[in-house]
């Protein structure tokens, strides 16, 4: 549990930094062109800004921009990089490409698969014996669960009183309840 936690908390990017990263694995695979990344790269820069102040805005009047209205933002941000003339009407394709590429499972990368090794094609097998583990597991919970109660209900049901000067008289003598948990 604690390798996944530390992965997970390692491998947090930001919106630019997924956004660079996919322009950069863009060019690497010659989807789009050197010469267009750095216009690309500034025109992110100045999206990302300009979000970061309208994100400010929102959380300050308690507004939350719908998928929609997020997708519109952008492709005007975009429009303006390109009046501006950061950007050509080619470049800002490619760049909503890059946003679309980045953020295909939403804005938080949610959806998409876990990180870690990718499945293997025989997963009907590994689900079956994912079941068996788990079934096993939940019996073995339940089991000690079960003993948990027994042992709750026995000392429960077993006559203990204090005296006035705090020391106990029992009819059963238990100290401690132990449970053997392996895991």
């Amino acid at each position: 549990m604690t390798s996944i936690s530390a992965a997970s908390a390692g491998s947090y990017q930001s919106p630019l930094q997924r956004l660079q990263q996919e322009l950069q694995s863009e060019v690497s695979a010659g989807t789009i062109s050197s010469s267009d990344q750095s216009a690309l790269s500034t025109a992110l820069t100045d999206i990302d800004t300009a979000l970061q102040q309208s994100r400010s805005s929102d959380q300050s009047s308690g507004t939350r921009p719908s998928k929609e209205d997020m997708q519109s933002k952008i492709d005007e941000l975009i429009s303006s990089e390109v009046s501006n003339g950061t950007l050509t009407s080619d470049q800002a394709e490619e760049l909503k490409n890059v946003f679309q590429s980045a953020f295909a499972n939403g804005p938080d990368g949610a959806g998409g698969p876990p990180p870690g090794p990718p499945p293997d094609d025989s997963s009907s097998d590994s689900s079956s014996t994912d079941s068996t583990s788990s079934s096993s597991t939940d019996q073995t919970t339940a089991e000690i669960l079960q003993q948990f109660l027994q042992a709750l209900q026995q000392s429960q049901s077993s006559s203990s009183s204090y005296g006035a000067n705090g020391s106990s008289s029992s009819s059963s003598n238990f100290s401690a309840l132990l449970i053997d948990f392996k895991s």
